[in-house]
């Protein structure tokens, strides 16, 4: 007996979408020559689970992400414009394109096999890039990580408290770190990225 699934389109075209940073603030961009604060635009985000130890459904996931899911804890890989965060043993977060997203939970079920879970949280969430010499500074104010560069290379990633709420820190580059934040706190952990910053953009 087949399954069959109901595939929720949250990425039509003939609506224009709207990142919950940019529906609350006019700019989302600021920078300075220390410190640079931006929301991305709006992105596809899939929650995919599967076991690891089994390869035939691994090898369907890295062949439809064009590389393999990362299995170091706290680790994460990029492919081009697609991203993987290591969430857990059995756990992922994809980040790709908005236009990317369009088809992929529909192919992903059509080609993967036996028991799995893809969830698509585009809407849920959104993504918001800290970079420059004072980045680091601005993290060491909001989460109680340690975020030392030999503590946190790059390509770590972790969830964890930020400023009394919760977001996935990555570190993308020496200076870069992406933020994971969920759309009900993207207004409040944005103007605390703008207040803790303040001091950076003066």
């Amino acid at each position: 007996m087949s399954e069959l699934f109901s595939v929720v389109n949250q990425h039509a075209d003939a609506v224009a979408g709207i990142t919950p940073i940019a529906a609350r603030h006019d700019n989302t961009s600021v920078s300075s020559d220390q410190i640079s604060i931006h929301e991305w635009p709006l992105c596809a985000q899939f929650n995919l689970r599967i076991k690891p130890e089994n390869s035939e459904q691994m090898a369907i996931a890295a062949q439809l992400l064009g590389g393999e899911l990362p299995t170091t804890p706290l680790s994460s890989v990029a492919y081009g414009h697609l991203r993987i965060n290591w969430v857990a043993p059995d756990d992922w977060l994809v980040i790709m394109p908005f236009e990317q997203g369009r088809t992929f939970e529909a192919d992903y079920r059509a080609a993967q096999v036996g028991h799995y879970s893809i969830v698509d949280i585009s809407g849920g969430q959104t993504v918001v890039e800290l970079s420059g010499a004072a980045a680091r500074e601005v993290l060491k104010k909001s989460t109680p990580i340690d975020v030392h560069p030999e503590a946190f290379p790059v390509g770590k990633t972790v969830g964890t408290a930020f400023a009394k709420s919760a977001a996935s820190i990555t570190r993308i580059d020496s200076d870069t770190y992406l933020l994971v934040i969920r759309r009900s706190f993207a207004d409040y952990l944005w103007a605390w990225l703008m207040d803790a910053s303040a001091e950076y953009r003066s």
